[in-house]
């Protein structure tokens, strides 16, 4: 296998910069006094589906590049797991440290879903176990659900990579995802956990076996663009339960919402192919790129700079509630990016150059 496969995909970048422009357009649309119509409010609610974009994102990088370095190192599975918590990790605990402190001197704070954060919730974030108690999964640092379902496909990430070789492994592997959430939904929408009925509703979208069929869209995405000419190799019995499974997702007491993050899985797929070709290649421009490249900061980060402008009143601007939105918007983004930066090339940069530098003291041992 040659070096070339290893090589950086710019439009990558650019999926993940899209991705995390849909995430601060949804919170920044939550926020102000200023009222939204309804078909706008919709629409900018859609901005969460990026977090499934990242999904996507993540599931065809892992398996790309586990691809190389499965074939190139000496210890890939070891080494896969210290590449993850050096990317991961550092900026993550600069999250809990934050909030932690904001805790310590009695400010404002996340509360997530409940009226208090513990030290076991503390730890279980640091440990990022916290993705299996409903109480927790989405305390403490906010949007922290995302990255508890991102360090759960991490650990069952090397058995799929062996289980997983040829576009129709991957479907039917996205076909038991589908199966196995149908299965889970329809019974603990049944049987709860907790008495809290909107705590549990959502607790059963966040958590892990709600969104592995996107990571296994990711995966189905990697052969598509990797491997396109062996789309032809796909079982017809396996397309025809798929779509037998697709439609059943949507159970008695999950409305739309519950369901549509599937939907957007696959038209990402869609869209990932086709920027894949060269199409489109005005979204795969510099400045998206690059807010890409920070976007794991910026996805931590644009929570602690849109509750600091909101305690300085830099949310509403003025009465009409589409300049209102842009410039609450632009205003995120534009500092996002500024602490992103600093925080990419003092915290992340560093903490992967140090996985990296492990790694190659044990390739050389």
């Amino acid at each position: 296998m040659s070096n070339t496969k290893l090589e950086k995909l710019n439009y990558i970048d650019a999926i993940r910069g899209l991705a995390i422009l849909m995430v601060i357009i949804h919170h920044s649309a939550q926020q102000g006094i200023i009222k939204t119509p309804h078909v706008l409010s919709v629409f900018f609610s859609l901005g969460t589906r990026g977090v499934q974009l990242f999904f996507i994102a993540s599931a065809f990088t892992l398996f790309r590049s586990y691809q190389y370095r499965n074939a190139m190192e000496l210890s890939p599975l070891k080494n896969f797991y210290i590449r993850r918590f050096f990317r991961i990790a550092p900026i993550y605990y600069l999250g809990i440290l934050y909030y932690v402190i904001r805790i310590l001197f009695n400010l404002p704070y996340w509360l997530g879903n409940q009226p208090y954060v513990s030290k076991s919730n503390i730890m279980s974030n640091v440990f990022f176990v916290y993705g299996f108690n409903p109480y927790w999964i989405n305390s403490l640092v906010p949007g922290g659900w995302s990255i508890a379902v991102e360090m759960l496909f991490y650990a069952i990430f090397p058995f799929l990579f062996v289980k997983i070789k040829s576009i129709n492994s991957a479907f039917i592997f996205l076909n038991i995802t589908l199966l196995f959430k149908l299965i889970f939904q329809e019974y603990f929408t049944y049987f709860p956990f907790i008495s809290e009925g909107y705590l549990w509703r959502e607790f059963l979208f966040y958590y892990f076996p709600c969104q592995l069929p996107i990571f296994a869209l990711g995966i189905i995405l990697f052969f598509l663009i990797e491997d396109s000419k062996n789309i032809k190799l796909v079982s017809p019995k396996v397309l025809f339960l798929f779509l037998i499974l697709l439609p059943l997702q949507v159970g008695s007491t999950f409305d739309f919402l519950y369901f549509n993050h599937i939907v957007f899985g696959i038209l990402f797929v869609i869209f990932g192919v086709v920027l894949s070709k060269g199409k489109l290649s005005f979204i795969s421009n510099p400045v998206l790129r690059y807010i890409g490249k920070i976007s794991f900061s910026m996805y931590i980060i644009h929570f602690v700079v849109i509750s600091w402008l909101a305690k300085f009143h830099l949310i509403d601007f003025c009465k009409h509630y589409l300049l209102n939105f842009t410039l609450r918007f632009l205003l995120i983004l534009s500092v996002s990016v500024i602490i992103s930066t600093l925080t990419y090339h003092y915290i992340e940069t560093p903490f992967q150059k140090l996985g990296k530098k492990i790694i190659s003291k044990r390739e050389a041992n």
